[in-house]
């Protein structure tokens, strides 16, 4: 059983190895068949898709930055936003604190007048 899987594997890869030699001679005759003036403008046909291909990576590079430093602007602004928010509720609470305090003093300031116009009614 072992000595039949492994014949079965070493023909495999000769059948591969084999396909892959057609392959590549087929390959080599077809590049034989092209003249210098072909590979040339073959040649400058990639360049060519490639200097486009390196324009557009550019191209959408640099909006990537814009909207990268865009993004970053927005992140700042809300930073901001919410510690100016934070601040203003530490004041809201802080003049509550002092308005609770002056509703008081007013309130013993309302009792002492009461008390005084009685004492002056009386008199």
């Amino acid at each position: 059983m072992g000595g039949g899987q492994r014949r079965r594997l070493l023909l495999g890869f000769g059948l591969a190895l084999l396909f892959g030699m057609a392959i590549y001679f087929r390959l080599w005759v077809i590049d034989s068949s092209f003249s210098l003036d072909d590979r040339e403008a073959l040649r400058k046909q990639f360049d060519r898709a490639n200097m486009e291909a390196m324009d557009e990576s550019a191209e959408w590079r640099m909006k990537y930055d814009r909207e990268l430093e865009i993004s970053r602007q927005y992140q700042l602004e809300i930073t901001e936003i919410k510690d100016a928010l934070s601040d203003s509720k530490k004041k809201i609470v802080t003049l509550q604190e002092e308005n609770t305090g002056l509703e008081m003093q007013v309130e013993s300031l309302k009792r002492k007048l009461e008390a005084m116009e009685q004492h002056c009614k009386c008199n």
